[in-house]
Protein backbone atom coordinates (compact mmCIF):
# COMPACT_ATOMS: atom_id res chain seq x y z
CA UNK A 1 0.00 0.00 0.00
CA UNK A 2 1.24 3.00 -1.18
CA UNK A 3 0.40 5.21 2.15
CA UNK A 4 2.06 2.65 4.17
CA UNK A 5 4.99 3.35 2.59
CA UNK A 6 5.21 6.82 2.56
CA UNK A 7 4.04 6.79 6.59
CA UNK A 8 6.61 4.37 7.51
CA UNK A 9 9.61 6.47 5.23
CA UNK A 10 8.44 9.27 7.49
CA UNK A 11 9.54 6.95 10.68
CA UNK A 12 5.78 7.04 12.29
CA UNK A 13 3.96 3.75 12.75
CA UNK A 14 1.64 3.18 10.24
CA UNK A 15 -1.19 1.72 12.46
CA UNK A 16 -0.73 4.06 15.29
CA UNK A 17 -0.85 7.10 12.61
CA UNK A 18 -4.13 5.44 10.97
CA UNK A 19 -6.16 5.10 14.04
CA UNK A 20 -4.77 8.45 16.02
CA UNK A 21 -5.80 10.46 12.71
CA UNK A 22 -9.32 8.67 12.32
CA UNK A 23 -9.81 9.38 15.97
CA UNK A 24 -9.32 13.34 15.66
CA UNK A 25 -10.75 13.61 12.51
CA UNK A 26 -14.28 11.64 14.28
CA UNK A 27 -13.62 14.36 17.18
CA UNK A 28 -13.76 17.15 14.47
CA UNK A 29 -16.54 16.51 12.71
CA UNK A 30 -18.63 15.23 15.52
CA UNK A 31 -18.10 18.13 17.46
CA UNK A 32 -19.04 20.49 14.40
CA UNK A 33 -22.24 18.40 13.17
CA UNK A 34 -23.46 17.22 16.18
CA UNK A 35 -26.41 18.47 18.62
CA UNK A 36 -25.76 21.85 19.23
CA UNK A 37 -28.15 23.10 22.06
CA UNK A 38 -30.76 21.03 20.69
CA UNK A 39 -30.76 21.26 17.10
CA UNK A 40 -28.58 19.71 13.96
CA UNK A 41 -25.27 21.96 13.36
CA UNK A 42 -24.01 21.44 10.39
CA UNK A 43 -21.30 24.14 10.54
CA UNK A 44 -18.81 22.96 9.03
CA UNK A 45 -19.99 22.02 5.84
CA UNK A 46 -21.60 25.73 5.93
CA UNK A 47 -17.86 26.84 6.44
CA UNK A 48 -16.39 25.12 3.26
CA UNK A 49 -19.35 26.12 1.55
CA UNK A 50 -18.58 29.43 2.44
CA UNK A 51 -14.78 28.83 1.39
CA UNK A 52 -16.08 27.94 -2.07
CA UNK A 53 -17.77 30.60 -2.82
CA UNK A 54 -15.25 32.78 -1.53
CA UNK A 55 -12.63 31.28 -4.04
CA UNK A 56 -15.44 31.53 -6.99
CA UNK A 57 -16.59 35.06 -6.30
CA UNK A 58 -12.10 36.18 -6.44
CA UNK A 59 -11.91 33.95 -9.80
CA UNK A 60 -15.00 36.01 -11.17
CA UNK A 61 -13.33 39.41 -9.87
CA UNK A 62 -10.55 38.26 -12.03
CA UNK A 63 -12.28 37.11 -15.08
CA UNK A 64 -13.98 40.13 -15.32
CA UNK A 65 -10.55 42.58 -15.15
CA UNK A 66 -9.09 39.80 -17.13
CA UNK A 67 -5.95 39.53 -14.81
CA UNK A 68 -5.35 35.64 -15.54
CA UNK A 69 -5.96 35.30 -18.92
CA UNK A 70 -3.01 37.51 -20.82
CA UNK A 71 0.48 35.86 -18.54
CA UNK A 72 0.89 33.36 -16.00
CA UNK A 73 4.22 33.99 -13.75
CA UNK A 74 2.76 37.38 -11.90
CA UNK A 75 -1.15 36.96 -11.85
CA UNK A 76 0.09 33.16 -10.43
CA UNK A 77 2.22 35.03 -7.86
CA UNK A 78 -0.78 37.49 -6.91
CA UNK A 79 -2.93 34.32 -6.56
CA UNK A 80 -0.45 32.43 -4.91
CA UNK A 81 0.13 34.88 -2.52
CA UNK A 82 -3.50 35.66 -1.59
CA UNK A 83 -4.43 31.65 -1.01
CA UNK A 84 -1.51 31.63 1.26
CA UNK A 85 -2.54 34.76 2.80
CA UNK A 86 -5.51 33.76 3.41
CA UNK A 87 -4.57 29.99 4.34
CA UNK A 88 -2.14 31.72 7.10
CA UNK A 89 -4.83 33.54 8.38
CA UNK A 90 -7.20 30.52 8.82
CA UNK A 91 -4.32 28.16 10.34
CA UNK A 92 -3.50 31.22 12.93
CA UNK A 93 -7.03 31.74 13.74
CA UNK A 94 -8.85 28.03 13.93
CA UNK A 95 -6.17 25.80 14.51
CA UNK A 96 -3.89 26.74 16.95
CA UNK A 97 -4.91 24.64 19.12
CA UNK A 98 -2.67 21.72 17.03
CA UNK A 99 0.10 22.67 18.52
CA UNK A 100 -1.14 24.63 21.66
CA UNK A 101 -2.82 20.77 23.15
CA UNK A 102 -1.34 20.44 26.50
CA UNK A 103 -3.43 17.47 27.35
CA UNK A 104 -1.46 15.04 24.59
CA UNK A 105 1.49 13.76 26.76
CA UNK A 106 -0.94 13.02 28.92
CA UNK A 107 -3.22 10.96 26.65
CA UNK A 108 -0.68 9.71 25.06
CA UNK A 109 2.13 9.14 27.46
CA UNK A 110 1.47 5.64 28.42
CA UNK A 111 1.30 4.44 24.80
CA UNK A 112 4.24 3.49 22.75
CA UNK A 113 3.85 6.83 20.33
CA UNK A 114 7.17 7.73 18.71
CA UNK A 115 8.21 11.12 18.05
CA UNK A 116 7.70 10.83 14.63
CA UNK A 117 4.15 9.11 14.78
CA UNK A 118 3.09 11.85 16.87
CA UNK A 119 4.22 14.55 14.61
CA UNK A 120 2.78 12.76 11.63
CA UNK A 121 -1.06 12.54 13.38
CA UNK A 122 -0.35 16.14 14.18
CA UNK A 123 0.71 17.36 10.54
CA UNK A 124 -1.96 15.38 9.12
CA UNK A 125 -4.87 16.16 10.79
CA UNK A 126 -4.26 20.13 10.15
CA UNK A 127 -3.06 19.38 6.13
CA UNK A 128 -6.80 17.47 5.95
CA UNK A 129 -8.24 20.61 6.78
CA UNK A 130 -5.92 23.22 5.21
CA UNK A 131 -5.89 21.25 1.53
CA UNK A 132 -9.70 21.09 1.54
CA UNK A 133 -9.65 24.86 2.28
CA UNK A 134 -6.82 25.58 -0.52
CA UNK A 135 -8.98 23.55 -2.88
CA UNK A 136 -12.00 25.35 -2.48
CA UNK A 137 -10.38 29.07 -2.57
CA UNK A 138 -7.98 27.83 -5.15
CA UNK A 139 -10.01 25.85 -6.94
CA UNK A 140 -11.73 27.75 -9.46
CA UNK A 141 -8.39 29.38 -10.79
CA UNK A 142 -7.26 25.74 -11.64
CA UNK A 143 -10.93 25.24 -13.58
CA UNK A 144 -9.96 28.70 -15.35
CA UNK A 145 -6.80 27.74 -16.05
CA UNK A 146 -7.71 24.31 -17.62
CA UNK A 147 -10.05 26.33 -19.72
CA UNK A 148 -7.72 28.58 -20.95
CA UNK A 149 -4.30 27.09 -21.01
CA UNK A 150 -5.37 23.32 -20.61
CA UNK A 151 -4.67 20.61 -19.02
CA UNK A 152 -0.60 20.30 -18.37
CA UNK A 153 -0.73 24.07 -17.23
CA UNK A 154 -4.09 23.48 -14.69
CA UNK A 155 -1.92 20.38 -13.32
CA UNK A 156 1.56 22.34 -12.46
CA UNK A 157 -1.41 25.04 -10.58
CA UNK A 158 -2.80 22.49 -8.39
CA UNK A 159 0.54 21.45 -7.49
CA UNK A 160 1.32 24.68 -6.74
CA UNK A 161 -1.86 25.21 -4.62
CA UNK A 162 -0.72 22.06 -2.69
CA UNK A 163 2.48 23.22 -2.55
CA UNK A 164 1.84 27.00 -1.12
CA UNK A 165 -0.87 25.21 1.37
CA UNK A 166 1.45 22.97 2.70
CA UNK A 167 4.29 25.36 2.98
CA UNK A 168 2.00 27.48 5.10
CA UNK A 169 0.82 25.51 7.19
CA UNK A 170 4.28 24.24 8.26
CA UNK A 171 5.35 27.42 8.40
CA UNK A 172 2.95 28.31 11.09
CA UNK A 173 3.30 25.13 12.68
CA UNK A 174 6.94 25.75 13.19
CA UNK A 175 6.25 29.11 14.36
CA UNK A 176 3.91 28.28 17.18
CA UNK A 177 6.31 26.09 18.43
CA UNK A 178 9.35 28.13 17.69
CA UNK A 179 7.48 30.62 20.40
CA UNK A 180 6.10 28.45 22.86
CA UNK A 181 9.91 27.33 23.02
CA UNK A 182 10.47 30.66 24.97
CA UNK A 183 7.54 32.35 25.22
CA UNK A 184 4.55 31.06 28.49
CA UNK A 185 1.68 29.48 26.79
CA UNK A 186 -1.07 31.98 28.79
CA UNK A 187 1.66 34.61 27.62
CA UNK A 188 1.24 33.80 24.08
CA UNK A 189 -2.43 34.93 23.52
CA UNK A 190 -1.03 38.47 23.88
CA UNK A 191 1.81 37.59 21.90
CA UNK A 192 0.15 36.20 18.84
CA UNK A 193 -3.23 38.67 19.07
CA UNK A 194 -0.28 41.72 18.23
CA UNK A 195 0.79 39.56 15.50
CA UNK A 196 -2.43 38.92 14.36
CA UNK A 197 -3.40 42.47 14.36
CA UNK A 198 -0.40 43.41 12.36
CA UNK A 199 -0.73 40.45 9.74
CA UNK A 200 -4.41 41.65 9.65
CA UNK A 201 -3.62 45.06 8.55
CA UNK A 202 -1.40 43.85 6.52
CA UNK A 203 -3.74 41.79 4.94
CA UNK A 204 -6.15 44.20 4.09
CA UNK A 205 -3.31 46.77 2.52
CA UNK A 206 -2.70 44.18 0.07
CA UNK A 207 -4.65 45.89 -2.33
CA UNK A 208 -2.79 49.46 -1.52
CA UNK A 209 0.93 47.58 -2.61
CA UNK A 210 0.07 45.41 -4.97
CA UNK A 211 -1.35 48.61 -6.76
CA UNK A 212 1.95 50.01 -5.91
CA UNK A 213 3.93 47.08 -6.83
CA UNK A 214 2.42 45.31 -10.05
CA UNK A 215 0.02 48.49 -11.12
CA UNK A 216 2.17 48.69 -14.28
CA UNK A 217 1.86 45.38 -15.16
CA UNK A 218 -2.00 44.63 -14.17
CA UNK A 219 -2.18 48.25 -16.26
CA UNK A 220 -0.60 46.39 -19.36
CA UNK A 221 -2.57 43.04 -18.97
CA UNK A 222 -6.36 44.86 -18.47
CA UNK A 223 -5.44 46.71 -21.69
CA UNK A 224 -4.87 43.66 -23.58
CA UNK A 225 -1.44 44.22 -25.06
CA UNK A 226 -0.96 40.33 -24.02
CA UNK A 227 1.78 38.80 -21.82
CA UNK A 228 3.95 41.09 -19.62
CA UNK A 229 7.84 40.29 -18.38
CA UNK A 230 7.95 39.33 -15.01
CA UNK A 231 10.30 41.60 -12.88
CA UNK A 232 13.31 39.54 -11.72
CA UNK A 233 13.00 40.09 -7.84
CA UNK A 234 9.39 39.04 -8.05
CA UNK A 235 11.16 35.24 -7.74
CA UNK A 236 12.71 35.96 -4.69
CA UNK A 237 9.25 36.04 -2.90
CA UNK A 238 8.25 32.52 -1.60
CA UNK A 239 5.04 32.35 -3.25
CA UNK A 240 6.36 33.02 -6.76
CA UNK A 241 8.61 29.73 -6.05
CA UNK A 242 5.05 27.69 -6.26
CA UNK A 243 3.70 30.12 -8.89
CA UNK A 244 6.78 29.28 -11.19
CA UNK A 245 5.29 26.00 -12.16
CA UNK A 246 2.68 27.41 -14.43
CA UNK A 247 5.27 29.02 -16.74
CA UNK A 248 7.27 25.33 -16.37
CA UNK A 249 4.18 23.11 -17.23
CA UNK A 250 3.32 25.82 -20.82
CA UNK A 251 6.80 24.89 -21.64
CA UNK A 252 8.50 27.98 -20.63
CA UNK A 253 11.80 26.11 -19.21
CA UNK A 254 13.45 28.99 -18.09
CA UNK A 255 16.78 29.05 -15.74
CA UNK A 256 14.67 31.50 -13.34
CA UNK A 257 11.50 29.82 -13.03
CA UNK A 258 13.07 26.07 -12.70
CA UNK A 259 15.96 27.65 -9.76
CA UNK A 260 12.34 28.96 -8.23
CA UNK A 261 10.46 25.72 -8.45
CA UNK A 262 13.47 23.76 -6.79
CA UNK A 263 13.54 26.33 -4.13
CA UNK A 264 9.92 25.98 -3.85
CA UNK A 265 10.08 22.37 -2.97
CA UNK A 266 13.14 22.55 -1.08
CA UNK A 267 11.79 25.58 1.34
CA UNK A 268 8.93 22.73 1.99
CA UNK A 269 11.32 19.68 2.93
CA UNK A 270 13.47 21.45 5.29
CA UNK A 271 10.07 23.29 7.17
CA UNK A 272 8.47 19.61 7.40
CA UNK A 273 12.20 18.63 9.07
CA UNK A 274 12.00 21.72 10.97
CA UNK A 275 8.20 20.36 12.22
CA UNK A 276 9.36 17.17 13.13
CA UNK A 277 12.08 18.52 15.59
CA UNK A 278 9.53 20.92 17.17
CA UNK A 279 6.47 18.77 17.46
CA UNK A 280 7.51 15.31 19.47
CA UNK A 281 6.50 13.79 22.77
CA UNK A 282 9.04 15.35 24.67
CA UNK A 283 7.79 18.54 23.10
CA UNK A 284 4.49 17.33 24.38
CA UNK A 285 5.16 16.91 27.76
CA UNK A 286 7.29 19.99 28.20
CA UNK A 287 3.95 22.04 27.16
CA UNK A 288 2.22 19.97 29.17
CA UNK A 289 4.70 20.93 32.13
CA UNK A 290 4.79 24.82 31.45
CA UNK A 291 0.90 25.07 31.28
CA UNK A 292 0.77 23.61 34.44
CA UNK A 293 3.01 26.00 36.09
CA UNK A 294 1.93 29.31 37.14
CA UNK A 295 3.52 32.64 34.86
CA UNK A 296 5.16 35.10 37.16
CA UNK A 297 2.78 38.01 37.68
CA UNK A 298 4.44 41.64 36.66
CA UNK A 299 4.25 44.32 39.96
CA UNK A 300 2.74 47.86 39.14
CA UNK A 301 2.96 50.04 41.27
CA UNK A 302 -0.14 51.89 41.99
CA UNK A 303 -0.37 55.26 43.70
CA UNK A 304 -1.57 55.14 47.23
CA UNK A 305 -3.89 58.12 46.54
CA UNK A 306 -5.75 55.85 43.91
CA UNK A 307 -8.80 54.23 46.03
CA UNK A 308 -12.05 52.98 44.55
CA UNK A 309 -13.91 55.69 45.69
CA UNK A 310 -11.57 58.02 43.02
CA UNK A 311 -13.59 59.45 40.77
CA UNK A 312 -10.80 58.47 37.84
CA UNK A 313 -11.16 54.89 38.38
CA UNK A 314 -14.93 54.57 38.66
CA UNK A 315 -15.92 52.28 35.62
CA UNK A 316 -18.79 52.94 33.70
CA UNK A 317 -22.10 51.43 34.61
CA UNK A 318 -23.68 49.55 32.68
CA UNK A 319 -27.77 48.24 32.48
CA UNK A 320 -27.40 44.35 34.49
CA UNK A 321 -28.37 42.43 31.37
CA UNK A 322 -25.49 43.74 29.00
CA UNK A 323 -22.93 44.05 32.04
CA UNK A 324 -23.00 40.17 31.94
CA UNK A 325 -22.47 39.64 28.46
CA UNK A 326 -19.41 42.18 28.81
CA UNK A 327 -18.26 40.26 31.39
CA UNK A 328 -18.62 37.52 29.61
CA UNK A 329 -17.04 38.55 26.25
CA UNK A 330 -14.18 40.27 28.61
CA UNK A 331 -13.43 37.00 30.26
CA UNK A 332 -13.73 35.29 26.86
CA UNK A 333 -10.89 37.78 25.20
CA UNK A 334 -8.92 37.21 27.89
CA UNK A 335 -8.61 33.52 28.03
CA UNK A 336 -10.02 31.98 24.66
CA UNK A 337 -7.42 32.48 21.69
CA UNK A 338 -9.51 32.36 18.63
CA UNK A 339 -12.18 34.66 19.88
CA UNK A 340 -9.37 36.83 21.51
CA UNK A 341 -7.54 36.95 17.90
CA UNK A 342 -10.56 37.05 15.89
CA UNK A 343 -11.47 40.58 17.78
CA UNK A 344 -8.14 42.29 17.39
CA UNK A 345 -8.27 41.15 13.49
CA UNK A 346 -11.54 42.94 13.43
CA UNK A 347 -10.09 45.98 14.70
CA UNK A 348 -6.97 45.92 12.26
CA UNK A 349 -9.59 45.43 9.69
CA UNK A 350 -11.30 48.82 10.54
CA UNK A 351 -8.37 50.14 10.74
CA UNK A 352 -7.16 49.32 7.26
CA UNK A 353 -10.44 49.96 5.60
CA UNK A 354 -10.42 53.75 7.42
CA UNK A 355 -7.07 54.68 5.69
CA UNK A 356 -8.04 52.68 1.96
CA UNK A 357 -11.32 54.83 2.06
CA UNK A 358 -9.27 57.74 2.82
CA UNK A 359 -6.63 56.76 0.35
CA UNK A 360 -8.17 58.12 -2.57
CA UNK A 361 -9.37 61.38 -1.54
CA UNK A 362 -12.14 63.21 0.16
CA UNK A 363 -15.43 61.30 0.12
CA UNK A 364 -18.55 62.49 -1.59
CA UNK A 365 -21.57 63.87 0.05
CA UNK A 366 -23.96 61.59 0.21
CA UNK A 367 -26.29 64.63 0.66
CA UNK A 368 -25.25 66.71 -2.16
CA UNK A 369 -24.41 63.88 -4.44
CA UNK A 370 -26.94 62.17 -4.26
CA UNK A 371 -26.95 58.31 -5.32
CA UNK A 372 -23.39 58.75 -6.43
CA UNK A 373 -21.14 55.26 -5.49
CA UNK A 374 -17.78 55.84 -4.42
CA UNK A 375 -15.62 53.26 -3.28
CA UNK A 376 -14.51 55.04 -0.29
CA UNK A 377 -18.65 55.33 1.02
CA UNK A 378 -18.90 51.61 0.16
CA UNK A 379 -15.49 50.73 2.34
CA UNK A 380 -17.65 52.90 5.51
CA UNK A 381 -20.97 51.42 5.02
CA UNK A 382 -19.49 47.79 5.27
CA UNK A 383 -17.48 48.41 8.03
CA UNK A 384 -20.12 49.82 9.73
CA UNK A 385 -22.74 47.05 9.09
CA UNK A 386 -20.62 44.53 8.18
CA UNK A 387 -18.05 43.80 10.96
CA UNK A 388 -20.79 44.17 14.05
CA UNK A 389 -22.35 41.56 12.18
CA UNK A 390 -19.42 38.82 12.23
CA UNK A 391 -18.97 40.28 15.86
CA UNK A 392 -22.34 38.65 17.02
CA UNK A 393 -21.33 35.20 15.45
CA UNK A 394 -18.14 35.53 17.37
CA UNK A 395 -20.20 35.92 20.31
CA UNK A 396 -21.93 32.45 20.59
CA UNK A 397 -18.69 30.29 19.77
CA UNK A 398 -16.11 29.23 21.95
CA UNK A 399 -14.20 26.42 22.68
CA UNK A 400 -15.64 26.23 26.44
CA UNK A 401 -19.46 25.83 25.04
CA UNK A 402 -19.87 23.40 27.61
CA UNK A 403 -19.67 25.87 30.64
CA UNK A 404 -23.03 27.54 29.19
CA UNK A 405 -24.89 24.51 30.99
CA UNK A 406 -25.42 27.58 33.71
CA UNK A 407 -27.96 29.17 31.56
CA UNK A 408 -30.14 25.98 31.66
CA UNK A 409 -29.99 25.47 35.36
CA UNK A 410 -30.47 29.03 36.32
CA UNK A 411 -33.61 30.90 36.46
CA UNK A 412 -31.72 33.20 33.61
CA UNK A 413 -34.13 34.79 31.14
CA UNK A 414 -32.39 33.01 27.88
CA UNK A 415 -33.99 35.33 25.19
CA UNK A 416 -33.04 38.40 27.62
CA UNK A 417 -29.46 37.17 27.02
CA UNK A 418 -29.50 36.73 23.31
CA UNK A 419 -31.07 40.58 22.94
CA UNK A 420 -28.22 42.00 25.14
CA UNK A 421 -25.52 40.31 23.64
CA UNK A 422 -26.49 42.10 20.48
CA UNK A 423 -26.83 45.27 22.62
CA UNK A 424 -23.27 44.36 23.71
CA UNK A 425 -21.93 44.68 19.70
CA UNK A 426 -23.86 48.03 19.61
CA UNK A 427 -22.71 49.58 22.80
CA UNK A 428 -18.51 48.47 22.11
CA UNK A 429 -18.57 48.23 18.63
CA UNK A 430 -21.05 50.06 16.38
CA UNK A 431 -20.90 53.16 18.59
CA UNK A 432 -17.26 53.60 18.75
CA UNK A 433 -16.92 52.55 14.65
CA UNK A 434 -19.71 55.72 14.21
CA UNK A 435 -17.16 57.73 16.21
CA UNK A 436 -14.80 56.99 13.73
CA UNK A 437 -16.45 57.36 10.34
CA UNK A 438 -18.27 60.60 11.73
CA UNK A 439 -14.27 61.76 12.14
CA UNK A 440 -13.78 60.47 8.68
CA UNK A 441 -16.92 62.09 7.32
CA UNK A 442 -16.15 65.54 8.92
CA UNK A 443 -12.50 65.54 7.50
CA UNK A 444 -13.65 64.44 4.04
CA UNK A 445 -17.14 66.23 3.82
CA UNK A 446 -16.59 69.62 5.17
CA UNK A 447 -19.89 69.59 6.73
CA UNK A 448 -20.15 68.14 10.59
CA UNK A 449 -23.96 67.90 10.38
CA UNK A 450 -23.94 66.09 7.10
CA UNK A 451 -21.15 63.81 8.86
CA UNK A 452 -23.16 63.29 11.94
CA UNK A 453 -26.28 62.68 10.48
CA UNK A 454 -24.93 59.87 7.97
CA UNK A 455 -23.36 58.27 10.93
CA UNK A 456 -25.72 58.43 13.01
CA UNK A 457 -28.14 56.53 9.97
CA UNK A 458 -25.09 54.00 9.54
CA UNK A 459 -25.11 53.40 13.79
CA UNK A 460 -28.89 52.96 13.62
CA UNK A 461 -29.06 50.26 10.09
CA UNK A 462 -26.25 48.15 12.21
CA UNK A 463 -27.69 47.87 15.28
CA UNK A 464 -31.41 46.91 13.53
CA UNK A 465 -29.15 44.40 11.42
CA UNK A 466 -27.70 42.78 14.48
CA UNK A 467 -31.09 42.58 16.19
CA UNK A 468 -32.48 41.14 13.29
CA UNK A 469 -29.66 38.37 13.17
CA UNK A 470 -30.45 38.02 16.88
CA UNK A 471 -33.97 37.00 15.61
CA UNK A 472 -33.46 35.02 13.03
CA UNK A 473 -30.98 32.49 13.99
CA UNK A 474 -30.53 33.58 17.75
CA UNK A 475 -28.13 31.54 19.91
CA UNK A 476 -27.00 31.65 23.80
CA UNK A 477 -23.51 33.73 24.77
CA UNK A 478 -20.99 31.57 24.15
CA UNK A 479 -22.71 27.97 23.51
CA UNK A 480 -21.79 26.76 20.12
CA UNK A 481 -18.35 24.76 20.02
CA UNK A 482 -16.35 26.21 16.79
CA UNK A 483 -15.79 24.67 13.91
CA UNK A 484 -12.59 23.82 12.86
CA UNK A 485 -12.05 26.92 10.01
CA UNK A 486 -15.37 27.85 11.22
CA UNK A 487 -14.28 31.81 12.33
CA UNK A 488 -12.72 32.31 9.27
CA UNK A 489 -15.27 31.30 6.94
CA UNK A 490 -17.92 33.02 8.80
CA UNK A 491 -16.21 36.35 8.23
CA UNK A 492 -14.98 35.44 4.58
CA UNK A 493 -19.17 35.08 4.41
CA UNK A 494 -19.74 38.41 5.94
CA UNK A 495 -17.32 40.28 4.03
CA UNK A 496 -19.21 38.90 0.50
CA UNK A 497 -22.31 39.59 1.99
CA UNK A 498 -22.06 42.77 3.14
CA UNK A 499 -20.03 44.13 0.16
CA UNK A 500 -23.33 43.53 -1.82
CA UNK A 501 -25.40 44.99 0.22
CA UNK A 502 -22.83 48.58 1.03
CA UNK A 503 -22.10 48.76 -2.88
CA UNK A 504 -26.33 48.96 -3.40
CA UNK A 505 -26.56 51.30 -0.30
CA UNK A 506 -25.51 54.72 -1.90
CA UNK A 507 -28.17 54.39 -4.33
CA UNK A 508 -30.98 53.61 -1.19
CA UNK A 509 -29.46 57.18 0.72
CA UNK A 510 -29.76 58.97 -2.97
CA UNK A 511 -33.82 58.44 -2.42
CA UNK A 512 -33.97 59.53 1.34
CA UNK A 513 -31.69 62.46 1.38
CA UNK A 514 -33.13 63.90 -1.82
CA UNK A 515 -35.09 66.02 1.10
CA UNK A 516 -34.82 67.36 4.45
CA UNK A 517 -38.31 66.52 5.07
CA UNK A 518 -37.84 62.79 3.63
CA UNK A 519 -34.43 62.59 5.73
CA UNK A 520 -35.62 63.54 9.00
CA UNK A 521 -38.72 61.40 8.75
CA UNK A 522 -36.34 58.57 7.68
CA UNK A 523 -33.88 58.95 10.86
CA UNK A 524 -37.30 59.31 12.95
CA UNK A 525 -37.94 55.78 11.97
CA UNK A 526 -34.88 54.13 12.42
CA UNK A 527 -34.86 55.60 15.80
CA UNK A 528 -38.20 54.82 16.53
CA UNK A 529 -37.14 50.72 15.45
CA UNK A 530 -34.42 50.87 16.85
CA UNK A 531 -35.60 51.47 20.77
CA UNK A 532 -38.53 48.83 19.44
CA UNK A 533 -36.35 46.29 18.19
CA UNK A 534 -34.84 44.42 20.94
CA UNK A 535 -38.37 43.98 22.80
CA UNK A 536 -39.75 42.72 19.63
CA UNK A 537 -36.63 40.15 19.16
CA UNK A 538 -36.73 39.14 23.04
CA UNK A 539 -40.95 38.50 22.28
CA UNK A 540 -40.14 36.33 18.93
CA UNK A 541 -37.55 34.19 20.18
CA UNK A 542 -38.66 33.63 24.06
CA UNK A 543 -40.29 30.56 23.59
CA UNK A 544 -38.02 28.83 20.75
CA UNK A 545 -35.08 29.52 23.60
CA UNK A 546 -37.27 28.25 26.57
CA UNK A 547 -37.30 24.84 24.21
CA UNK A 548 -33.75 24.73 23.72
CA UNK A 549 -31.86 22.13 25.80
CA UNK A 550 -28.23 21.85 26.67
CA UNK A 551 -26.50 19.25 24.61
CA UNK A 552 -22.96 18.86 26.02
Amino acid sequence: MIVRHVVEAFGADYVQWRVLTRVMLKNDFRAATGLSMGRADLSIWRSFFLYAVFGGVVTLVAVSVKVFLPGLMLPGTIAVTQVGVLLAMVVLIDFQTVVISPDDYDVLAHQPVSSGTYFLVKLTNVLIFTLIIGALLGGPSVILLLAAYGPLVAVGGLLALVGITTATTLAILCTYAWLLSFVHPRRLVRVLSSVQMIVVFAVMLSPVYIDNLFGPALEGMMSGDGAVSTPAWVLLAPPAWFASLLPLFAGDWGAGYAVAAVAGVGSVGVLFFLGAGKLSVSYAERLGAITTSSERRRRFRRPRHATTGHPRTRRLRLPAGIGVIATLARAQFRDDMTFRMAVMGLVAAVLAYSFIAMRQGPLPDPFVELGEVSYGLVVMNFVAIGFPLVVVELLSMTKSWRASWVFFTLPADRAGLVVNAGLCVTVFLVAPTALVIGGILVWSLGSPWHAAAHALVLALLAHLAVQARQLIGPHLPFSRPPAKGGTMAHTLGGLLVFAVIGFFLPLFFGVVYSATAVTVTFIGLLLLAAVAAPAVVRSGIRLRMERREFAG
